[in-house]
């Protein structure tokens, strides 16, 4: 059973997917959830889709869920977070 998330997590996170920094998403999932090397390797792209499901999915981002919904849109993507 997983931990919930610090409020300091939670708050970096956040300010991670505010900011659309798909480069410190990266960081932060290597550094906070130690995810493995061929995710990490992935390309911008990858991140870039993750950032903005993510956002799309997460209550506390609601003002943000517009903007990220049009970017996923605009490259055939859904919010679903099981889809790449």
């Amino acid at each position: 059973m997983n931990a919930t998330p610090s409020p300091e997590y939670e708050r970096r996170l956040r300010a991670i997917l505010a900011a659309e920094n798909w480069e410190a998403l990266r960081e932060f999932t290597r550094t906070e959830n130690q995810i493995s090397d061929d995710v990490y390797a992935q390309e911008q792209h990858f991140w870039e889709v993750l950032l903005h499901k993510l956002t799309c999915n997460r209550a506390d981002m609601l003002s943000y869920h517009a903007r990220s919904r049009a970017w996923l849109d605009a490259r055939g993507y859904t919010t679903d977070i099981a889809g790449y």
